[in-house]
């Protein structure tokens, strides 16, 4: 057996060569860093044009905050803490909670009491008389939450 080695060549085609020595590692070594050089190239100039774009969007957002703070200053927008906020959370017990905040604190809170429904209740122990259990439960109605809209 001679001292050449079978090497792999760095191609698309991926075909076996018997180097000769040193001329067949630099020619192998040739493909891998050719390879190696259009990938590297190909990422460069794909994260060039994300770059691009990314700076695009932070110059739109610029013009968006300038003209944001253009409008402040004249008095146009009103900012959020100056307008009442409306807060609605529907409790356990089936009430409703409206909260009704402005600059940050609560000016107005209250509480809307559930419909209570009379059903009949089947965990209650059973007696001699066949008279029904009834127990009351809260029923929602979807109504309640646009009235206070």
């Amino acid at each position: 057996m001679n001292s050449s080695l079978w090497t792999r060549e760095a191609s698309a085609t991926g075909t076996l060569t018997t180097g000769g020595g040193s001329a067949g590692r630099k020619k192998a070594a040739d493909g891998i860093m050719g390879a190696y050089a259009s990938i590297l190239a190909e990422k460069i100039a794909t994260m060039e044009d994300e770059l691009k774009r990314l700076e695009k969007v932070r110059e739109d957002i610029e013009e968006i905050d300038t003209l944001r703070r253009d409008a402040e200053e004249r008095g146009t927008i009103r900012t959020q803490l100056e307008m009442p906020e409306t807060v609605k959370r529907v409790m356990g017990d089936g009430s409703i909670l409206v909260t009704t905040t402005k600059d940050g604190r609560i000016i107005e809170q209250y509480r809307k009491k559930p419909h209570l429904v009379a059903v009949p209740d089947d965990a209650a122990p059973k007696d001699a008389l066949p008279s029904k259990k009834y127990k009351w439960v809260p029923r929602q109605n979807p109504l309640d939450m646009l009235q206070f809209m």
